[in-house]
Protein backbone atom coordinates (compact mmCIF):
# COMPACT_ATOMS: atom_id res chain seq x y z
CA UNK A 1 0.00 0.00 0.00
CA UNK A 2 2.92 2.35 0.81
CA UNK A 3 4.45 1.77 -2.48
CA UNK A 4 1.31 2.44 -4.40
CA UNK A 5 0.49 5.42 -2.12
CA UNK A 6 4.05 6.80 -3.39
CA UNK A 7 3.57 6.48 -6.62
CA UNK A 8 -0.35 8.21 -6.74
CA UNK A 9 1.73 11.04 -4.78
CA UNK A 10 4.57 10.98 -7.49
CA UNK A 11 1.87 11.06 -10.14
CA UNK A 12 -0.44 13.97 -8.65
CA UNK A 13 2.60 16.44 -8.37
CA UNK A 14 3.44 16.16 -12.18
CA UNK A 15 1.38 18.02 -14.78
CA UNK A 16 -1.09 16.02 -16.50
CA UNK A 17 0.78 16.57 -19.70
CA UNK A 18 3.64 14.88 -18.28
CA UNK A 19 1.92 11.84 -16.83
CA UNK A 20 3.10 8.36 -18.18
CA UNK A 21 -0.11 6.10 -19.05
CA UNK A 22 0.92 3.97 -16.03
CA UNK A 23 0.57 7.24 -13.78
CA UNK A 24 -3.05 7.84 -15.40
CA UNK A 25 -4.04 4.49 -14.82
CA UNK A 26 -2.77 4.66 -11.03
CA UNK A 27 -4.88 8.09 -10.85
CA UNK A 28 -8.04 6.26 -12.03
CA UNK A 29 -7.95 3.50 -9.59
CA UNK A 30 -7.17 5.79 -6.74
CA UNK A 31 -10.51 7.88 -7.94
CA UNK A 32 -12.31 4.35 -7.81
CA UNK A 33 -10.34 3.15 -4.38
CA UNK A 34 -12.01 6.55 -2.92
CA UNK A 35 -15.43 6.42 -4.04
CA UNK A 36 -15.91 3.02 -3.01
CA UNK A 37 -14.70 3.58 0.72
CA UNK A 38 -16.60 7.10 0.58
CA UNK A 39 -19.78 4.70 -0.35
CA UNK A 40 -19.18 2.51 2.55
CA UNK A 41 -18.38 5.51 4.76
CA UNK A 42 -21.97 6.99 3.90
CA UNK A 43 -19.64 10.65 2.64
CA UNK A 44 -21.36 9.92 -0.83
CA UNK A 45 -24.97 11.05 0.03
CA UNK A 46 -25.48 14.53 1.16
CA UNK A 47 -28.92 13.77 2.95
CA UNK A 48 -29.32 16.26 5.82
CA UNK A 49 -30.02 20.10 5.17
CA UNK A 50 -29.12 22.14 8.22
CA UNK A 51 -31.64 23.91 10.24
CA UNK A 52 -31.66 27.82 9.21
CA UNK A 53 -28.38 27.21 6.94
CA UNK A 54 -29.42 29.69 4.23
CA UNK A 55 -25.56 28.31 2.08
CA UNK A 56 -27.04 25.34 0.98
CA UNK A 57 -24.56 22.84 2.06
CA UNK A 58 -26.26 19.19 2.95
CA UNK A 59 -24.84 16.73 5.26
CA UNK A 60 -23.71 13.37 4.47
CA UNK A 61 -24.31 9.98 6.86
CA UNK A 62 -20.85 9.76 7.58
CA UNK A 63 -19.53 13.52 8.20
CA UNK A 64 -19.31 15.24 11.03
CA UNK A 65 -22.97 15.96 12.50
CA UNK A 66 -22.20 17.30 15.66
CA UNK A 67 -23.18 20.34 13.67
CA UNK A 68 -26.89 19.42 14.91
CA UNK A 69 -28.77 19.70 18.15
CA UNK A 70 -31.27 18.19 20.08
CA UNK A 71 -33.76 16.00 17.80
CA UNK A 72 -32.24 16.64 14.74
CA UNK A 73 -28.77 15.32 16.15
CA UNK A 74 -30.98 11.93 16.97
CA UNK A 75 -32.94 11.84 13.88
CA UNK A 76 -29.68 12.44 11.47
CA UNK A 77 -27.56 10.16 13.06
CA UNK A 78 -30.33 7.34 13.31
CA UNK A 79 -32.37 7.61 10.53
CA UNK A 80 -30.38 5.96 7.84
CA UNK A 81 -28.73 3.06 9.72
CA UNK A 82 -32.71 2.43 10.53
CA UNK A 83 -33.21 2.52 6.66
CA UNK A 84 -30.40 0.12 5.76
CA UNK A 85 -31.56 -2.37 8.22
CA UNK A 86 -35.46 -2.18 6.64
CA UNK A 87 -34.18 -1.83 3.13
CA UNK A 88 -31.63 -5.31 4.43
CA UNK A 89 -35.23 -7.13 5.25
CA UNK A 90 -36.93 -5.68 1.98
CA UNK A 91 -34.22 -7.51 0.43
CA UNK A 92 -35.36 -11.09 1.95
CA UNK A 93 -39.13 -10.31 2.05
CA UNK A 94 -39.91 -8.64 -0.92
CA UNK A 95 -42.24 -6.44 1.23
CA UNK A 96 -40.76 -2.50 0.39
CA UNK A 97 -43.23 -0.93 2.59
CA UNK A 98 -41.46 -0.38 6.03
CA UNK A 99 -38.30 0.86 3.65
CA UNK A 100 -40.74 3.79 1.90
CA UNK A 101 -42.05 4.96 5.09
CA UNK A 102 -38.31 5.68 6.83
CA UNK A 103 -37.72 7.48 2.76
CA UNK A 104 -40.94 9.12 3.59
CA UNK A 105 -39.72 10.36 6.92
CA UNK A 106 -35.96 11.56 5.19
CA UNK A 107 -38.15 13.69 2.76
CA UNK A 108 -40.31 15.36 5.33
CA UNK A 109 -37.33 16.72 7.24
CA UNK A 110 -35.82 17.36 4.42
CA UNK A 111 -38.24 19.86 3.02
CA UNK A 112 -38.97 21.44 6.84
CA UNK A 113 -35.44 22.62 7.32
CA UNK A 114 -34.18 23.33 4.47
CA UNK A 115 -33.43 27.37 4.21
CA UNK A 116 -32.91 26.87 0.35
CA UNK A 117 -35.43 26.01 -2.20
CA UNK A 118 -35.44 22.58 -2.83
CA UNK A 119 -36.13 20.42 -6.75
CA UNK A 120 -39.77 20.60 -7.05
CA UNK A 121 -41.16 16.51 -8.20
CA UNK A 122 -41.49 18.01 -12.09
CA UNK A 123 -37.71 18.77 -11.96
CA UNK A 124 -36.81 15.89 -10.35
CA UNK A 125 -38.21 14.34 -13.51
CA UNK A 126 -36.60 16.09 -16.07
CA UNK A 127 -33.51 15.52 -14.19
CA UNK A 128 -34.03 11.90 -14.27
CA UNK A 129 -34.89 11.95 -18.16
CA UNK A 130 -32.18 14.53 -18.90
CA UNK A 131 -29.60 11.72 -17.12
CA UNK A 132 -31.08 8.93 -19.52
CA UNK A 133 -31.55 10.94 -22.43
CA UNK A 134 -28.31 11.58 -22.86
CA UNK A 135 -29.49 14.41 -25.01
CA UNK A 136 -26.03 16.37 -25.55
CA UNK A 137 -24.43 12.86 -26.85
CA UNK A 138 -27.20 11.87 -29.32
CA UNK A 139 -26.38 15.12 -30.55
CA UNK A 140 -23.06 15.24 -31.22
CA UNK A 141 -23.54 12.06 -33.03
CA UNK A 142 -26.26 13.24 -34.93
CA UNK A 143 -24.42 16.66 -36.01
CA UNK A 144 -21.18 14.73 -37.02
CA UNK A 145 -23.12 12.69 -38.89
CA UNK A 146 -25.38 14.51 -40.89
CA UNK A 147 -23.30 16.92 -41.09
CA UNK A 148 -20.43 15.24 -42.68
CA UNK A 149 -22.88 13.75 -45.18
CA UNK A 150 -23.91 16.75 -46.09
CA UNK A 151 -20.69 18.11 -46.51
CA UNK A 152 -20.02 15.39 -49.52
CA UNK A 153 -23.09 15.87 -50.97
CA UNK A 154 -22.54 19.75 -51.19
CA UNK A 155 -18.61 19.60 -52.58
CA UNK A 156 -19.69 16.61 -54.83
CA UNK A 157 -22.49 18.79 -56.21
CA UNK A 158 -20.20 22.11 -56.56
CA UNK A 159 -17.68 20.01 -58.60
CA UNK A 160 -20.10 17.94 -61.00
CA UNK A 161 -23.75 18.97 -60.93
CA UNK A 162 -26.46 16.69 -60.29
CA UNK A 163 -30.22 17.23 -60.25
CA UNK A 164 -31.11 14.25 -57.69
CA UNK A 165 -28.29 15.31 -55.49
CA UNK A 166 -30.51 18.17 -54.12
CA UNK A 167 -32.99 15.98 -53.04
CA UNK A 168 -30.58 14.60 -51.00
CA UNK A 169 -29.75 17.92 -49.44
CA UNK A 170 -33.22 18.92 -48.40
CA UNK A 171 -33.64 16.35 -46.09
CA UNK A 172 -30.39 16.36 -44.67
CA UNK A 173 -30.70 20.31 -43.92
CA UNK A 174 -34.08 19.31 -42.56
CA UNK A 175 -32.05 16.29 -40.11
CA UNK A 176 -29.39 19.45 -39.21
CA UNK A 177 -32.56 21.26 -38.44
CA UNK A 178 -34.28 19.06 -36.31
CA UNK A 179 -30.56 17.81 -34.28
CA UNK A 180 -30.36 21.64 -33.70
CA UNK A 181 -34.13 21.58 -31.54
CA UNK A 182 -32.78 18.52 -29.89
CA UNK A 183 -29.51 20.57 -28.60
CA UNK A 184 -31.69 23.26 -27.92
CA UNK A 185 -33.97 21.04 -26.18
CA UNK A 186 -31.20 20.05 -24.05
CA UNK A 187 -29.75 22.96 -22.63
CA UNK A 188 -33.41 24.36 -22.02
CA UNK A 189 -34.09 20.88 -19.70
CA UNK A 190 -31.19 21.99 -18.17
CA UNK A 191 -32.22 25.64 -17.67
CA UNK A 192 -35.26 24.46 -15.97
CA UNK A 193 -33.28 22.07 -13.41
CA UNK A 194 -30.73 24.30 -12.49
CA UNK A 195 -32.88 27.61 -12.12
CA UNK A 196 -30.57 29.39 -14.54
CA UNK A 197 -28.86 30.20 -17.62
CA UNK A 198 -26.34 27.14 -18.08
CA UNK A 199 -23.64 28.53 -19.23
CA UNK A 200 -21.35 29.56 -15.84
CA UNK A 201 -18.52 26.54 -16.08
CA UNK A 202 -16.42 25.19 -18.49
CA UNK A 203 -18.61 21.68 -19.60
CA UNK A 204 -22.11 24.43 -19.84
CA UNK A 205 -19.88 26.88 -22.08
CA UNK A 206 -18.66 24.29 -24.95
CA UNK A 207 -22.21 23.26 -25.12
CA UNK A 208 -23.44 26.57 -25.72
CA UNK A 209 -20.45 27.01 -28.29
CA UNK A 210 -21.66 24.29 -29.96
CA UNK A 211 -25.04 25.91 -30.11
CA UNK A 212 -24.05 29.24 -31.03
CA UNK A 213 -21.84 27.23 -34.23
CA UNK A 214 -24.78 25.42 -34.94
CA UNK A 215 -27.01 28.47 -35.17
CA UNK A 216 -24.52 30.56 -37.03
CA UNK A 217 -25.17 27.92 -39.84
CA UNK A 218 -28.59 27.69 -39.83
CA UNK A 219 -28.61 31.92 -40.20
CA UNK A 220 -26.98 31.45 -43.17
CA UNK A 221 -28.70 28.41 -44.66
CA UNK A 222 -30.26 30.27 -47.58
CA UNK A 223 -27.11 31.50 -48.84
CA UNK A 224 -24.61 28.42 -48.40
CA UNK A 225 -25.91 24.71 -47.65
CA UNK A 226 -21.91 24.06 -47.23
CA UNK A 227 -21.85 26.64 -44.46
CA UNK A 228 -24.76 24.63 -42.44
CA UNK A 229 -22.93 21.78 -43.18
CA UNK A 230 -19.41 22.85 -42.17
CA UNK A 231 -21.14 24.49 -38.81
CA UNK A 232 -23.09 21.12 -38.20
CA UNK A 233 -20.17 18.84 -38.13
CA UNK A 234 -18.11 21.17 -36.00
CA UNK A 235 -20.77 21.60 -33.40
CA UNK A 236 -20.86 17.90 -33.25
CA UNK A 237 -16.54 18.26 -32.42
CA UNK A 238 -17.35 20.48 -29.89
CA UNK A 239 -20.36 18.55 -28.13
CA UNK A 240 -18.38 15.35 -28.45
CA UNK A 241 -15.26 17.20 -26.75
CA UNK A 242 -17.24 18.62 -23.89
CA UNK A 243 -19.23 14.90 -23.43
CA UNK A 244 -15.13 13.31 -23.09
CA UNK A 245 -14.29 12.24 -19.58
CA UNK A 246 -11.80 15.57 -18.48
CA UNK A 247 -15.26 17.71 -18.19
CA UNK A 248 -17.81 17.75 -14.92
CA UNK A 249 -21.32 17.51 -16.39
CA UNK A 250 -22.85 17.96 -12.84
CA UNK A 251 -25.14 20.64 -12.38
CA UNK A 252 -23.90 22.68 -9.82
CA UNK A 253 -25.53 26.03 -8.14
CA UNK A 254 -23.69 29.01 -8.54
CA UNK A 255 -21.17 30.86 -6.67
CA UNK A 256 -22.88 34.26 -5.16
CA UNK A 257 -20.13 36.44 -7.05
CA UNK A 258 -21.26 34.92 -10.31
CA UNK A 259 -25.06 35.32 -9.62
CA UNK A 260 -25.65 38.20 -11.76
CA UNK A 261 -27.70 38.97 -14.70
CA UNK A 262 -25.01 41.31 -16.53
CA UNK A 263 -22.89 38.13 -16.41
CA UNK A 264 -25.52 35.74 -17.96
CA UNK A 265 -26.06 38.58 -20.62
CA UNK A 266 -22.12 38.99 -20.93
CA UNK A 267 -21.35 35.26 -21.30
CA UNK A 268 -24.46 34.72 -23.60
CA UNK A 269 -23.55 37.37 -26.03
CA UNK A 270 -19.38 37.07 -26.04
CA UNK A 271 -19.70 33.13 -26.15
CA UNK A 272 -21.75 33.56 -29.51
CA UNK A 273 -19.33 35.27 -31.41
CA UNK A 274 -17.06 32.30 -30.49
CA UNK A 275 -19.80 30.72 -32.37
CA UNK A 276 -19.32 32.86 -35.99
CA UNK A 277 -15.50 33.09 -35.75
CA UNK A 278 -15.22 29.03 -35.77
CA UNK A 279 -17.36 29.29 -38.31
CA UNK A 280 -15.14 31.87 -39.96
CA UNK A 281 -12.76 29.44 -39.69
CA UNK A 282 -14.03 27.03 -41.45
CA UNK A 283 -14.80 28.81 -44.14
CA UNK A 284 -11.26 30.12 -44.63
CA UNK A 285 -10.04 26.20 -44.64
CA UNK A 286 -12.76 25.30 -47.29
CA UNK A 287 -11.77 28.63 -49.58
CA UNK A 288 -8.00 27.57 -48.98
CA UNK A 289 -8.87 24.25 -50.39
CA UNK A 290 -10.68 25.55 -53.28
CA UNK A 291 -7.49 27.64 -54.29
CA UNK A 292 -5.29 24.28 -53.94
CA UNK A 293 -7.58 22.67 -56.29
CA UNK A 294 -5.09 21.55 -58.70
CA UNK A 295 -4.98 22.58 -62.58
CA UNK A 296 -6.36 26.25 -62.94
CA UNK A 297 -9.44 25.32 -65.12
CA UNK A 298 -11.03 23.26 -61.86
CA UNK A 299 -9.61 26.61 -59.55
CA UNK A 300 -11.46 28.97 -62.27
CA UNK A 301 -14.96 26.72 -62.14
CA UNK A 302 -14.52 27.03 -58.38
CA UNK A 303 -14.24 30.85 -58.45
CA UNK A 304 -17.66 32.02 -58.39
CA UNK A 305 -18.04 29.57 -54.84
CA UNK A 306 -15.16 30.99 -53.92
CA UNK A 307 -16.16 34.25 -53.54
CA UNK A 308 -19.39 33.45 -52.12
CA UNK A 309 -17.49 32.06 -49.51
CA UNK A 310 -15.60 35.13 -48.84
CA UNK A 311 -19.18 36.98 -48.58
CA UNK A 312 -20.76 34.97 -46.14
CA UNK A 313 -17.08 34.72 -44.20
CA UNK A 314 -17.28 38.32 -44.13
CA UNK A 315 -20.66 38.44 -42.75
CA UNK A 316 -19.75 36.02 -40.16
CA UNK A 317 -16.72 38.28 -38.90
CA UNK A 318 -18.68 41.22 -38.92
CA UNK A 319 -21.95 39.83 -36.61
CA UNK A 320 -19.15 37.49 -34.40
CA UNK A 321 -17.28 41.15 -34.04
CA UNK A 322 -20.23 42.97 -33.14
CA UNK A 323 -20.94 40.44 -30.37
CA UNK A 324 -17.78 40.40 -29.15
CA UNK A 325 -17.77 44.16 -29.11
CA UNK A 326 -20.47 44.18 -26.96
CA UNK A 327 -19.77 41.38 -24.83
CA UNK A 328 -16.92 42.92 -23.41
CA UNK A 329 -18.85 46.20 -22.61
CA UNK A 330 -21.46 44.01 -21.04
CA UNK A 331 -18.70 42.34 -19.06
CA UNK A 332 -17.02 45.90 -18.09
CA UNK A 333 -20.67 46.08 -16.42
CA UNK A 334 -20.58 42.92 -14.76
CA UNK A 335 -16.83 44.04 -13.37
CA UNK A 336 -18.22 46.56 -12.00
CA UNK A 337 -20.68 44.87 -10.09
CA UNK A 338 -18.82 42.37 -8.91
CA UNK A 339 -15.38 44.28 -8.41
CA UNK A 340 -16.50 47.51 -8.12
CA UNK A 341 -14.05 48.13 -11.81
CA UNK A 342 -15.00 48.44 -14.93
CA UNK A 343 -11.55 47.22 -16.41
CA UNK A 344 -8.66 45.63 -14.85
CA UNK A 345 -6.63 44.42 -17.41
CA UNK A 346 -6.87 40.85 -16.34
CA UNK A 347 -5.59 38.27 -18.44
CA UNK A 348 -9.27 37.17 -19.92
CA UNK A 349 -9.78 40.96 -20.29
CA UNK A 350 -6.61 41.54 -22.28
CA UNK A 351 -6.97 38.52 -24.48
CA UNK A 352 -10.79 39.42 -25.32
CA UNK A 353 -9.49 43.17 -26.39
CA UNK A 354 -6.64 41.62 -28.32
CA UNK A 355 -9.42 38.98 -30.02
CA UNK A 356 -11.52 42.45 -30.92
CA UNK A 357 -8.02 44.10 -32.33
CA UNK A 358 -7.32 41.17 -33.83
CA UNK A 359 -10.60 40.42 -36.02
CA UNK A 360 -11.72 44.34 -36.18
CA UNK A 361 -7.88 44.10 -38.21
CA UNK A 362 -9.07 41.60 -40.42
CA UNK A 363 -12.17 43.06 -41.41
CA UNK A 364 -10.10 46.25 -42.65
CA UNK A 365 -7.27 45.01 -44.23
CA UNK A 366 -9.09 45.11 -47.47
CA UNK A 367 -8.17 48.45 -47.77
CA UNK A 368 -4.09 47.62 -47.75
CA UNK A 369 -3.43 46.41 -51.21
CA UNK A 370 -1.30 43.39 -50.07
CA UNK A 371 -4.11 42.09 -48.08
CA UNK A 372 -7.07 42.81 -50.10
CA UNK A 373 -7.01 39.21 -52.13
CA UNK A 374 -9.62 36.22 -51.31
CA UNK A 375 -6.04 34.40 -50.28
CA UNK A 376 -4.64 36.84 -47.42
CA UNK A 377 -8.56 37.05 -46.48
CA UNK A 378 -9.28 33.52 -45.77
CA UNK A 379 -5.86 32.70 -44.74
CA UNK A 380 -5.99 35.87 -41.81
CA UNK A 381 -9.47 34.16 -40.70
CA UNK A 382 -8.10 30.89 -40.27
CA UNK A 383 -5.83 32.52 -37.83
CA UNK A 384 -7.97 34.69 -36.15
CA UNK A 385 -9.24 31.91 -34.16
CA UNK A 386 -6.06 31.30 -32.04
CA UNK A 387 -6.82 34.48 -30.67
CA UNK A 388 -10.35 33.21 -29.41
CA UNK A 389 -8.75 29.38 -28.74
CA UNK A 390 -5.75 31.74 -26.38
CA UNK A 391 -9.16 33.58 -24.97
CA UNK A 392 -11.24 30.69 -24.23
CA UNK A 393 -8.83 28.12 -23.23
CA UNK A 394 -5.41 29.39 -22.75
CA UNK A 395 -5.96 32.23 -20.41
CA UNK A 396 -8.13 29.70 -18.14
CA UNK A 397 -5.42 27.04 -17.89
CA UNK A 398 -2.08 29.12 -18.59
CA UNK A 399 -2.55 32.53 -17.02
CA UNK A 400 -3.73 33.63 -13.11
CA UNK A 401 -6.42 35.89 -13.28
CA UNK A 402 -10.33 36.39 -12.07
CA UNK A 403 -11.42 33.96 -15.00
CA UNK A 404 -8.76 31.11 -14.13
CA UNK A 405 -9.24 27.90 -13.09
CA UNK A 406 -7.17 24.88 -14.55
CA UNK A 407 -4.38 25.92 -12.21
CA UNK A 408 -1.48 25.73 -14.84
CA UNK A 409 -2.48 22.24 -16.54
CA UNK A 410 -2.49 21.45 -20.12
CA UNK A 411 -5.76 22.65 -21.42
CA UNK A 412 -7.63 19.77 -22.87
CA UNK A 413 -7.01 19.22 -26.92
CA UNK A 414 -4.19 21.03 -27.16
CA UNK A 415 -2.24 18.20 -29.43
CA UNK A 416 -5.50 18.43 -32.10
CA UNK A 417 -5.07 21.78 -31.83
CA UNK A 418 -1.73 21.82 -32.87
CA UNK A 419 -2.07 19.59 -35.35
CA UNK A 420 -4.86 21.19 -36.98
CA UNK A 421 -2.77 24.71 -37.28
CA UNK A 422 -0.03 22.82 -38.50
CA UNK A 423 -2.36 21.15 -41.63
CA UNK A 424 -3.65 24.59 -41.70
CA UNK A 425 0.22 26.25 -42.61
CA UNK A 426 0.95 23.85 -44.64
CA UNK A 427 -2.26 24.12 -46.50
CA UNK A 428 -1.94 27.78 -46.82
CA UNK A 429 1.61 27.32 -48.03
CA UNK A 430 0.41 25.39 -50.61
CA UNK A 431 -2.74 27.63 -51.79
CA UNK A 432 -0.31 30.32 -51.65
CA UNK A 433 1.86 28.76 -54.11
CA UNK A 434 -0.87 27.70 -56.25
CA UNK A 435 -2.42 31.50 -56.77
CA UNK A 436 0.92 32.44 -57.51
CA UNK A 437 1.37 29.88 -59.74
CA UNK A 438 -1.55 30.87 -61.76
Amino acid sequence: PTLISDAVDKAYSRPAAERSRLEKDLLKLDEKINILYSLQQGKMFALFPLPGDTSGKWYSPGDDLSVYSGKDSLFVSKIMPWYLGEASDALRTGTWESAGEVLSMMNVYQQKQSATPLLTEKQVSWELFYNKARLFFWSAMGYMAVGLLLLIFVVGQLLKPRRWVKTVIIPLVALVVLIFLLHTSGIGIRWYISGRAPWANAYESMIYVAWATALAGLLFIKRSSMTLALAAFFAGIILFVANLNFMDPEITPLVPVLKSYWLMIHVAVITASYGFFSISFLLGLFTLAFMSAGNPSKVALLQPHIRELRIINEMSLHIGLYLLTAGIFLGAVWANESWGRYWGWDPKETWALITMVVYAFILHARFLPALRSDYAFSAMSVLGLASVLMTYFGVNYYLSGLHSYGGGDTPPGLTAVFITYACAFALMIYAGYSQHRQ
